[in-house]
């Protein structure tokens, strides 16, 4: 028996959540793993002596995701050097409309980019996580970081976050900013579909994610889920980029939780709470395979908050804190502004408007 297969034995649940760096494993994930397949049981236990020994501050188990491939749960595609180009240009010569410039003048006074901590969910901009059903996280990125601007334009309650539900499958049939995989999307390519071309988007309880890609329908929604106005975080405008913590920080701010990109493994898959680490993010020459919302930081974590579209059974509850420096997390990073809709706006707790 080589030394690698007697420390998976060795290695119970109690004594590797002791390897890893003592962070404990949630109480949900202890009883799921009771009935994970050997092969992911025996994968977590190999990756939790890698965390301590590398002394890391999280935590693995059996997720809802640990038992899927990759490709079933990422979904971002690469782009040309010819549009990398045309959206430099574009957020070069790009000007905020009158709208944008009156949502901007209203502002989150919880929210800082000086500020050492920031999470949005406190604010009521976040709505509950979300599955997907195939390789679309790109609409769910795109959607998620659009719930999250329409919430704070048209105003922010528990109830509202909690109902709000935007139809990712009307963006996968509709938008032309992607697919179901292997080809993947992009999310930025939503806002500029939906501004461009004045779309609105279906409810999520009209036209739930089936997993495939659908037809369009030939009549527009009857819903309000307009935007105004996209950007790109990194000032540069350039998709393939790492936008640095500053400038996410003040986008958040600005604008809202943000689409986002990343570098997504078995090891996020398996990610159950704690600030993940595995590999430094690459800024000269970086990649992704898995969009998600930067919603949220911490210094002190050296942290960012994003939401996943893995489900509640990902993470701590469909959420997760990601180090700064990892994984090429923040590259294509990227906002949205929604537009007011057309009834009364109530005033928002929290917020004032700056003269």
């Amino acid at each position: 028996m080589n030394k690698r297969n007697s420390l998976l034995i060795l290695c119970s649940m109690v004594l590797c959540t002791a390897l890893s760096a003592q962070i404990e494993l949630p109480a949900k994930y202890k009883t799921r793993e009771l009935n994970a397949p050997t092969l992911v049981k025996n994968r977590i236990a190999a990756q939790r002596i890698l965390i301590g020994q590398q002394k890391l501050k999280y935590n693995v188990g059996f997720t809802g995701v640990s038992n899927k491939t990759l490709a079933q749960i990422t979904g971002e595609k690469e782009v040309n050097a010819q549009e990398i180009t045309r959206v430099k240009n574009l957020q070069i010569s790009r000007k905020l409309s009158p709208e944008a410039m009156e949502i901007i003048k209203v502002y989150l006074i919880a929210c800082f980019a000086s500020k050492k901590s920031y999470d949005a969910r406190t604010q009521y901009y976040v709505t509950p996580a979300r599955d997907q059903q195939c390789g679309n996280c790109w609409s769910y990125s795109a959607m998620g970081a659009y719930e999250g601007s329409y919430l704070r334009v048209n105003g922010a309650s528990a109830a509202a976050a909690n109902s709000l539900n935007t139809s990712e499958q009307h963006v996968v049939n509709c938008s032309g900013a992607g697919n179901c995989g292997p080809e993947g999307g992009l999310a930025y390519q939503v806002f500029e579909w939906m501004v461009n071309n004045n779309k609105n988007i279906e409810r999520e309880s009209v036209l739930p994610d089936a997993g495939v890609v659908g037809s369009c329908g030939a009549t527009a929604p009857s819903t309000n889920y307009f935007a105004t106005d996209w950007g790109v975080v990194d000032p540069s405008g350039d998709v393939t980029k790492i936008a640095s913590v500053a400038s996410i920080k003040e986008a958040i701010c600005k604008y809202g939780p943000v689409a986002a990109s990343l570098v997504s493994t078995q090891a996020l898959q398996d990610y159950t709470n704690g600030v993940f680490y595995e590999n430094p993010s690459n800024y000269a020459n970086p990649s992704s395979n898995h969009a998600i919302i930067i919603l949220g930081w911490d210094d002190d974590k050296n942290a960012w908050l994003i939401k996943n579209s893995w489900g509640a059974d990902w993470g701590e509850n469909g959420y997760g804190w990601i180090d700064y420096g990892t994984n090429n997390v923040g590259r294509r990073a990227s906002w949205v502004l929604a537009k007011k809709a057309s009834k009364i706006i109530r005033p928002v707790k929290g917020i004032k408007a700056v003269n």
